[in-house]
């Protein structure tokens, strides 16, 4: 099946963003949905830019293989959960290892807290919008999204540029210690996280690594040691007192957006796990209690992905040292 492909110029007068044009996959197996999708995101006026390419498909298969072609890279992938070929979360899984730079969005009136913990630790999404949306929440996330993607894409784009011009001469050198933030009002609990992850860490792509521990029974201490110092990784529960888990992690994102931010709790409502997305842009979910080694491995898959982007960042700004 051919997929349904749109485009729009940038008319002028639009803040712009690094590119152009981006290029916008959708998929949901209702055709008249896509339809709609594509009436309001070609719509003005816009929320900041108007060059889109925008291809619609209603199969999983047929998306992934064209993913998969010379021309088929795609910026923003917005994809429905609930198919019959593929599941959504599942179909973001493949195309994230064939785009790993592409922002994805799930929009889904179907999916259930099973079904978005998946999307969060699995499929690495970016953003989950309910269906019926509203207008302006979608395009205000594709913009968020477009915005995140620029910053992936120039920093590898500038850090490919960089070796291929410089080769190896500068070397990073994988770090072995990580600081990390644990928050819990049930003193136990923080017991239980500083016992468990101070230990070192050998089933790591890093080899072996330590983390240094620091637990706080307030979001108050919390949030002025983050204003003091940096933190790696920042573990919340999601039942705190004064600030839930939530909002407590989208000001830690505010204040170290770099920081891995981990939302732990026994509680797994759509609205809880939908706002620790697209409000505190959580990289991880794990539910209370946790299974041996389900924190560790959490931990690890974050920070290597984390690490991962912070390296393209360094070489991009390396890059842009050398050429003034």
């Amino acid at each position: 099946m051919k997929p349904t492909c749109w485009k729009t110029k940038n008319r002028g007068k639009v803040k712009p963003l690094l590119m152009d044009t981006y290029r916008i996959l959708l998929l949901d197996d209702d055709d008249f949905i896509l339809s709609i999708l594509r009436r309001e995101l070609v719509s003005r006026p816009y929320v900041g830019h108007d060059g889109l390419e925008i291809e619609a498909f209603t199969s999983p298969i047929a998306a992934l293989a064209r993913a998969h072609e010379k021309d088929g890279y795609f910026d923003v992938v917005i994809a429905d959960n609930y198919m019959p070929e593929m599941k959504g979360i599942d179909f973001l899984k493949l195309f994230g290892e064939i785009h790993p730079d592409a922002a994805r969005i799930v929009l889904s009136g179907q999916s259930d807290a099973a079904d978005l913990i998946r999307a969060i630790n699995e499929a690495h999404i970016d953003f989950f919008i309910t269906k019926p949306w509203q207008d302006y929440d979608l395009k205000c996330k594709l913009l968020q999204a477009l915005r995140l993607f620029d910053v992936r894409y120039e920093n590898r784009r500038l850090a490919k540029l960089y070796f291929e011009r410089f080769g190896m001469q500068h070397q990073t050198q994988r770090r072995n210690k990580f600081k990390l933030m644990a928050v819990d009002d049930d003193p136990r609990i923080l017991k239980e996280l500083e016992r468990e992850l101070s230990e070192p860490y050998t089933q790591s792509c890093f080899g072996m690594y330590q983390l240094e521990v620091r637990t706080f029974a307030s979001t108050e201490a919390a949030l002025s040691a983050a204003r003091a110092e940096k933190f790696d990784i920042v573990i919340s529960d999601y039942a705190m007192p004064l600030l839930d888990g939530v909002e407590f992690l989208r000001m830690i994102k505010e204040v170290q957006p770099d920081a891995v931010r981990i939302l732990i709790s026994d509680v797994a409502e759509m609205s809880v796990l939908i706002a620790s997305v697209n409000e505190a842009g959580v990289n991880h979910f794990v539910s209370k209690p946790w299974h041996d080694y389900e924190l560790r491995i959490a931990i690890d898959r974050a920070l290597s992905h984390r690490e991962m982007e912070q390296e393209n960042c360094l070489f991009a700004k390396l890059l842009q040292l050398k050429t003034k």
